[in-house]
């Protein structure tokens, strides 16, 4: 299983390596982006490796709703539980005799040792250790048993884990790529269980045994394990493996720099960005900012980059040490420009494609991350004017081309264009009290009568708006009154596109519906 090569030999090999909960947040996504786009940008290789041993976490299904969930935003592998590979099994549950076998020759090394502590010492162990303000960590009392004694607990059939033994003096020293070099005093690291008593390996031993046989070069993982990688330092120096390269991560805090980003400050699941339509390279050319920046003779003012941009800037010393904090705001403004970029044709097909394969599609992910109301909301609104957008594409064309310079994701778009569909319009008296004083009956239907005839003749944008500051003269309002109380009649809501487009696109009979249905309400 083991090719014997050298790293150099084998090039760029990373891999990403979820438990498989079928959660994929917005901080998972820009750790898998990060080990994609150090494969892609080497020409080397990408592994998905699922490490199940906590089975307290394990849920049914968990692992396909996270490649669904990377597959959606163009993440791929190379290597893995769907692609196999000559490196596999890729799930660590199938692998339980790699990890046994090298558990034992660590014992024999004299690098680990069996710890026979039931949980309930390990427990009063730990509160009299927090009673006292000290460190919590295992305090050795399985470290120096003798062969015979351990032999013994072995026949008499006691339950025992394999230890680390880690060194109790000197330091151990690594280098990360972008922290530097990293010393932790071989005091402070715990002897930590490597193989559990039901023969699953704990988190650091699979990494490092999987890491080796499968030749990974450089290992991306958040900067919260930094002064945990002395155990695996040790591990690879145990066990006469060279390590790969060490690339720790600054974190994806809250947007109150409070903590790692959370679904209960904002957060959502990466399913639910695409359904409320968030472009998926636009998430990416966000997150892949989030913690790094090209080199200077290679940024844009704009920030703007495509996956393949980023494949090609990609450099992982260029990621930077600091934590960046999640920011909603620069989300949206990367979301609008990557819309902005699309030009009408490919947007409107853009918005069918997300529509049927992301409001109305159900994904395995959903099974994991309860709904929000506005998922359904929008389901809702999407099955009623999806077939309408369709019907008469052109029309929908028209419509979308009036609103999407101001689409911050596309979930607005039902809301912003619904009343170019509707048969009537739902009126809020308030609206028409903003503007203007008088009978509103009577200026609307004077406005009207003004309005008609100039449309009728063209439609031509100064001759509409010269009959309508004309009237409003007439009446003694303001012009300004008097186009607002017209988008109200015409729209329903006193804020919506470009007036005299709208009435375009909807023409002279529909408008006029509008209008007669405004008065009528206004009667009321």
């Amino acid at each position: 299983m083991d090719k014997k090569t050298s790293m150099e030999s084998r090039g760029v090999r990373v891999r990403a390596a979820p438990s498989p909960t079928g959660r994929v947040h917005t901080g998972n996504l820009r750790t898998f982006l990060n080990n994609y786009l150090m494969a892609r940008h080497n020409d080397g290789v990408n592994i998905l490796r699922i490490e199940d041993t906590d089975r307290k976490r394990y849920v049914e299904g968990g692992t396909e709703a996270i490649i669904e969930t990377l597959k959606l935003y163009g993440i791929t592998f190379n290597e893995g539980p769907v692609q196999g590979g000559e490196y596999g099994p890729y799930v660590q549950s199938q692998r339980l005799d790699i990890y046994q076998k090298h558990a034992n020759e660590l014992v024999e090394k004299g690098a680990a040792y069996y710890c026979f502590c039931p949980e309930e010492r390990l427990e009063k162990l730990r509160q009299s250790q927090i009673e006292n303000h000290q460190k919590p960590m295992y305090d050795r009392h399985c470290r120096d048993l003798s062969a015979d004694d351990v032999k013994k607990k072995i026949e008499a059939g006691e339950k025992y884990v394999v230890r680390m033994k880690f060194p109790l003096s000197d330091s151990i020293v690594f280098e990360d790529v972008i922290y530097g070099k990293i010393r932790v005093n071989n005091k402070e690291i715990d002897d930590m269980i490597l193989l559990k008593s039901d023969g699953f390996p704990t988190y650091h031993f699979g990494s490092v045994v999987d890491d080796h046989y499968m030749g990974i070069t450089h290992v991306f993982r958040g900067r919260e394990y930094l002064t945990q990688t002395t155990r695996d330092v040790f591990l690879y120096e145990s066990l006469g493996w060279i390590p790969p390269k060490w690339v720790h991560t600054p974190h994806l805090l809250n947007p109150d720099g409070k903590g790692k980003l959370s679904k209960r400050k904002g957060a959502m699941p990466g399913v639910a960005y695409l359904r409320k339509g968030y472009l998926p390279e636009a998430v990416l050319n966000y997150l892949v900012l989030c913690g790094w920046a090209p080199k200077p003779e290679d940024a844009r003012e704009d920030e703007f980059y495509t996956l393949e941009d980023m494949i090609k800037l990609f450099d992982v010393t260029r990621m930077k040490k600091s934590n960046a904090k999640f920011d909603q705001n620069k989300l949206d403004h990367f979301n609008g420009l990557h819309i902005r970029r699309l030009g009408i044709d490919v947007l409107a097909e853009k918005v069918v494609f997300w529509a049927k394969n992301y409001v109305l599609a159900e994904f395995i992910a959903d099974k994991f991350d309860e709904h929000e109301a506005w998922e359904d909301e929008l389901k809702d609104s999407i099955t009623r004017l999806l077939p309408l957008w369709e019907s008469d594409f052109d029309y929908f064309k028209k419509a979308l081309n009036l609103v999407y310079e101001r689409l911050v994701y596309l979930a607005e778009l039902p809301g912003a264009i619904d009343f170019f569909y509707d048969d009537k319009l739902n009126y809020i008296k308030e609206d028409f009290d903003k503007f203007g004083e008088g009978d509103k009956v009577k200026i609307l239907s004077g406005l009207w009568d003004k309005l008609k005839p100039v449309l009728e003749q063209g439609w031509q944008h100064e001759t509409w708006e010269n009959a309508v500051r004309g009237y409003a003269d007439e009446c003694g309002w303001k012009h300004g009154h008097m186009f607002m109380t017209l988008r109200v009649a015409i729209t329903g809501r006193y804020q919506s596109p470009p007036l005299f487009e709208c009435m375009e696109v909807l023409g002279i009979k529909k408008c006029e519906k509008f209008v007669n249905d405004a008065i009528e309400f206004l009667k009321n």
